[in-house]
């Protein structure tokens, strides 16, 4: 089951992705806890590196005041992507659907498509708008539908919180990526990966592990937990076939994090501290931000 949307825009949990928990939960997220949070430095700049969740709940405030001094220190803010920019969400969600007459029922065996009706009732979502989705937004849909049935909000999360704390103070927003570019990444998947995604968030929903998979992963966050974040993201490509598991972490995890990475870089080369908050899974192992960008010569602490 993918955590992506949760933690990075983005499987199981982005499917669910994103990232996401669930409000009796996250009553364990007390005010003051520090997630990963690191700074890198530059000869001439300054740049906080913060791991976000997509969705969120009331607990997970206030922030500790090591967050809140990055913040404030920090002239722009860097995003993955907008979550209030409107137009993009529209962009994004048209790529995702299929062009009438076509529909999901042609993309995705008999039996597949008989599971989906089955689970759609639980979060709430009409076959009519169901069967015009490809199966990547389908299963993102299943995944957020069913994190916001079990107490959780977008609008909560730390992207969300940190763009209205932006625009309420004047600091300028940059996006990363858009959303289009995001949702561009689970086009251009292989159609078996696409499924892989689908069957998981529906599995995910009917057998209630995505609300047990949700919970480790914010119990992870909350504590910055790099070997737990890790094991959240290594267990949702576990569940799919090897070579849909390998398209997944090469295209929503290494290739992007070198793009950020060089955006980042840029950002260094620059005077203006910024503030980048990007999905948590996209800050660990070997091919996260920090590391890339300590092998490229920076001063990389965590706070």
């Amino acid at each position: 089951m993918s955590l992506h949307r949760l933690i990075a825009p983005r499987l199981r949990a982005v499917l669910a992705l994103a990232l996401a928990a669930l409000s009796p939960l996250l009553a364990f997220a007390q005010a003051g806890s520090t997630p990963l949070l690191y700074e890198v430095r530059s000869p001439t700049n300054i740049v906080y590196l913060f791991g976000t969740i997509h969705v969120g709940a009331r607990a997970l405030y206030p922030l500790s005041a090591q967050v809140e001094a990055s913040f404030a220190h920090a002239q722009v803010l860097a995003l993955e992507a907008d979550p209030s920019d409107g137009s993009g969400a529209s962009a994004a969600m048209a790529l995702g659907m299929y062009t009438p007459p076509d529909t999901l029922a042609e993309h995705i065996s008999p039996e597949l498509y008989a599971q989906v009706q089955a689970v759609l009732p639980q979060v709430g979502l009409p076959i009519e708008f169901a069967r015009g989705m490809k199966p990547y937004l389908l299963a993102m849909t299943i995944a957020m539908m069913e994190i916001q049935r079990l107490g959780y909000d977008p609008a909560l999360g730390l992207d969300a919180h940190f763009a209205r704390r932006a625009r309420a103070e004047s600091k300028p927003i940059v996006q990363l990526e858009s959303m289009a570019e995001q949702m561009a990444l689970f086009e251009g998947l292989p159609s078996a990966a696409q499924v892989g995604l689908l069957r998981m968030a529906v599995d995910g929903v009917a057998d209630g592990e995505l609300a047990v998979e949700v919970s480790e992963l914010m119990a992870a966050w909350k504590a910055g937990d790099v070997p737990g974040i890790q094991r959240s993201v290594t267990r949702e490509l576990e569940d799919l076939p090897a070579p849909a598991a390998e398209a997944l972490r090469e295209r929503l995890y290494e290739r992007r994090n070198h793009h950020m990475a060089a955006k980042v870089s840029a950002m260094l080369d620059g005077s203006q501290p910024h503030f980048v908050a990007v999905g948590a899974g996209h800050l660990i192992g070997p091919t996260g931000l920090p590391e890339l960008l300590r092998k490229q010569g920076y001063d990389v602490r965590r706070l």
